[in-house]
């Protein structure tokens, strides 16, 4: 497969994935606008602009999950990529999560699902 082609399946992939109808209970976030996207070991993080939230992706046997719901790595990947396109190309971001999971005495908002739109 040549270069090019290999990047242009990279660069699409992210937009075919589309997440199921199922969500959290406790809400989503429309319109973000990312303004980071972070990671570090087991851990993404997605900054969302307009309201300031942090919104946390945890890898499977993550120890620093507490009671959030955990991904795997091909999630994490997915949902990465698409945070990264968002915040490239101006597009807004749904975000599903729940915030019923804690670290210690720390809420969490623990994704469920993104899903990539357009302005």
């Amino acid at each position: 497969m040549s270069k090019i082609a290999a990047l242009t399946l990279l660069i699409a992939a992210p937009f075919a994935f589309h997440p199921g109808t199922a969500h959290a209970a406790n809400g989503h976030e429309n319109s973000c606008s990312v303004v980071n996207v972070g990671f570090y070991p087991g851990v993404l993080t997605i900054i969302c602009g307009a309201t300031g939230s942090t919104n946390f992706g945890f890898l499977n046997g993550n120890t620093s999950a507490g009671t959030c719901p955990t991904i795997d790595m091909d999630t994490l990947k997915i949902w990465t990529s698409q945070a990264l396109a968002a915040r490239a190309s101006g597009l807004f971001l749904t975000i599903w999560y729940t915030d019923s999971c804690a670290l210690g005495n720390a809420a969490y908002r623990s994704i469920t699902s993104i899903e990539v739109k357009g302005n």
